[in-house]
């Protein structure tokens, strides 16, 4: 074919029509084929792990994590970035498995147990509540009912509610996640610190002193909530009170909890306790004395500086009674809430020997378990007075330290009647003292604890424990001791001379109890507390008592007492313990009880109520025996059902040697509180000293 000549030319044969050469050329059947495309890709074949089901995933983490059992699971974000697949199976939005993550490394059982109690309480009085705004109905004697009509009401109101708000709510599995970050964080920030040696400034404000309860328009207080510093205080703090064994390691192998209190000790404590003037009432620094005793300061490496340093902290917060309260609310309000008429908001007193007993706050508001709760701080005299005898315990420095150094010997102070005993009496005989419990790490032991911060918020609006919350807690023997300031020391100091609340004495001696409880109805329009003045808890003066429930009522006639700031104070001027052998059986003491003719025709409720918040309005009396280094006695008091405050008066037998109150609570199983006189004016700052006790085995 020639080079030029047509495309088609070499396509036509002369024989054949032009028609069938065009359709030849032009059929599709000749096209030539296109250059061939790129190929569709074959799915790519997944790893065998890629494949695994959740649950698997899942399992596979949980073993990770377990290779690092204390401390947040670092080899867990190995895992997020292995695969796309692995992070969407246990990233943030798998709330159920950083929940069982939580159950798994932390003490969850008490969590929910406090959880569902608190709930409880709220639900009772959320239907009592109720049930009083309901008007009251008559039945309709012609009303018709449908047999096959069945009624039905909710377990309680908040259920008929669209969104439930309150913070003791069943937790959720997002809770539980929220809880395990942030735990994970507050953990982190506590080892760095610890390692660095160093405390970070807070992010927020500090945490305010403990102001006075205020009640605004919404009839609620606001409350404030905690800088970053206190809220990871919180957290261990807390974390302790729900210990069953799994929190406590994470605390002190991981975050170092005793270097970062140490670090706390130096940053907020004896900074604070080196100003001019009164340390300041603070939720931090309760917070900080509280987990120092239950974590357990490690008293062996600590330096004889160290150590005197540690008794300066803590001696204000254990003798200046007049500063630093051992109670939710002023021990002298029988009953709470209370209401502004009857206590208005008002400035504190400006008399150095006035008594401020202005109901107050230092509630805050917290995150915990992923919720914003409300909660008041531990008391911080409870703590420094557990820490302060548990190392002067330990301290043999500290015990010769006090044995009357400064002005008269004790029997100047105790008068003619001590000053003539025998040699072998054992008021001068200095043996080694009750030994102080130290804190048991078992969530139940605290649940008590736990409910009285959650409950006992404000004193002007909160309603506090349920009314026989605390029933068969005070029961039984109690051993422990009291201790007291040297009387003009303390004079001074109330005068405000501080240099007297460090260079006084002071002494202690053991004493033995042994209490019954009383559960009474009280009549209809009649109010708890009694009708006599509080320095006699509540009881009418001269109203005889009854010192054992199975003894005879016999009524005789109430004997005038001495002077209470002779005997009680008696040995201030030495540091002196007693071993005092025998059992709290008390012969003579029971000899001359006598009965408590005032409640006999009450109902006693012991064994037959179960119920915490039963309808009506109930008391809890106290009656017992003991002894002391100073003879036998006789006690009498009641309780507060508000947050399960009781008041004891301890009278001796004969009683030459006075009358106290004895003010306390039971606290992670212990009684702990303070001693007053009896003479000193509500009004005025009386003779205090403090006492702390536990069951007797």
């Amino acid at each position: 074919m020639a080079p030029d000549s047509p495309p088609l030319a070499g396509w036509t044969s002369p024989t054949l029509p032009l028609a069938y050469h065009l359709e030849t050329s032009l059929s599709l059947h000749n096209t030539p084929s296109p250059e061939p495309a790129d190929p569709i890709p074959a799915p790519r074949r997944l790893a065998p792990i890629e494949t695994l089901p959740p649950e698997l995933v899942e399992a596979i983490a949980r073993a990770v994590c377990r290779l690092n059992p204390i401390g947040p699971p670092r080899q867990l974000a190995n895992l997020l970035v292995l695969s796309q697949r692995f992070y969407d199976v246990l990233g943030p939005k798998n709330a159920g498995f950083y929940a069982d993550l939580f159950k798994e490394r932390f003490d969850g059982r008490s969590v929910e147990r406090r959880w569902a109690q608190m709930r409880r309480i709220e639900e009772k009085r959320e239907k009592r509540a109720l049930l009083e705004t309901l008007p009251e109905v008559k039945p309709d004697t012609e009303l018709q009912l449908d047999p096959a009509m069945s009624f039905t009401r909710p377990s309680s109101p908040s259920d008929i509610l669209p969104d439930n708000k309150s913070p003791w709510r069943p937790l959720t599995n997002k809770d539980y996640a929220v809880e395990f970050k942030r735990r994970c964080t507050v953990l982190t920030n506590m080892r760095r610190a610890a390692q660095s040696n160093a405390i970070p400034p807070s992010s927020s404000r500090p945490s305010s002193p403990r102001l006075q309860a205020f009640t605004p328009k919404s009839g609620k207080t606001k409350l404030p909530e905690p800088d970053e510093l206190t809220q990871n205080l919180w957290t261990c703090y807390l974390m302790l009170l729900e210990n069953d064994g799994k929190n406590l390691p994470h605390l002190v192998d991981y975050a170092y909890l005793r270097t970062y209190m140490r670090l706390f000790y130096n940053h907020s404590l004896l900074t604070e306790a080196l100003k001019p003037g009164w340390p300041r009432h603070t939720a931090g620094r309760a917070l900080g004395l509280w987990i120092g005793w239950l974590g357990g300061d490690d008293l062996s490496t600590e330096t004889p500086q160290e150590s005197d340093e540690r008794f300066f902290v803590l001696k204000p917060y254990v003798f200046a009674a007049h500063k630093f309260d051992a109670f939710f609310a002023p021990w002298t309000i029988p009953a709470l809430p209370v209401t502004r008429e009857e206590y208005p908001v008002r400035p504190p007193p400006e008399g150095p020997f006035l008594a401020d007993l202005r109901p107050r706050s230092s509630a805050q508001l917290i995150t915990h378990m992923g919720r914003k709760i409300e909660m008041s701080p531990p008391n911080l005299a409870h703590a420094a007075i557990f820490s302060f005898f548990f190392r002067v315990e330990q301290d043999p420095a500290a015990q010769n330290d006090m044995l009357g150094q400064h002005g008269a010997p004790a029997q100047h102070m105790l008068g003619a009647q001590v000053a003539n005993l025998s040699p072998n009496n054992p008021l001068t005989t200095a043996t080694r003292p009750t030994k102080t419990s130290l804190p048991i790490l078992a969530s139940r032991i605290h649940d008590h604890d736990f409910t009285r911060l959650a409950s006992c918020i404000d004193p002007y609006s909160s309603l506090g424990l349920p009314k026989l919350y605390t029933r068969g807690d005070l029961t039984g023997s109690w051993e422990g001791r009291f201790s007291f300031f040297d009387f003009d020391s303390y004079r001074d100091m109330l005068g405000g001379r501080m240099r007297s609340l460090y260079e006084g004495p002071f002494g202690d001696q053991p004493q033995v109890w042994k209490l019954e409880e009383k559960v009474v109805k009280l009549e209809k329009g009649q109010k708890p507390g009694g009708k006599g003045p509080p320095l006699n808890a509540g009881f009418e003066v001269g109203q005889s008592f009854l010192s054992r429930p199975n003894l005879s009522s016999t009524i005789t006639q109430p004997v005038a007492s001495t002077s209470s700031g002779s005997m009680e104070r008696g040995t201030s001027r030495r540091r002196t313990s007693l071993d005092i052998a025998g059992g709290v059986e008390v012969p003579r003491a029971a000899k001359r009880a006598r009965s408590w003719s005032e409640h006999t025709a009450f109902d006693d409720l012991d064994g037959e109520e179960e119920d915490d918040d039963p309808e009506g309005d109930y008391e809890i009396l106290l009656t017992g025996t003991g002894h002391s280094a100073w003879g036998q006695f006789i006690l009498k008091g009641r309780v507060r059902a508000w947050d399960g405050m009781f008041s004891i008066i301890k009278e001796y037998t004969p009683d030459s040697r006075g009358r106290w109150i004895y003010r306390g609570m039971m606290v992670g199983g212990n009684l702990v509180g303070r001693w007053r006189d009896t003479h000193t004016p509500l009004e005025l700052n009386g003779y205090e000293g403090t006492w702390i006790m536990s069951r007797r085995s």
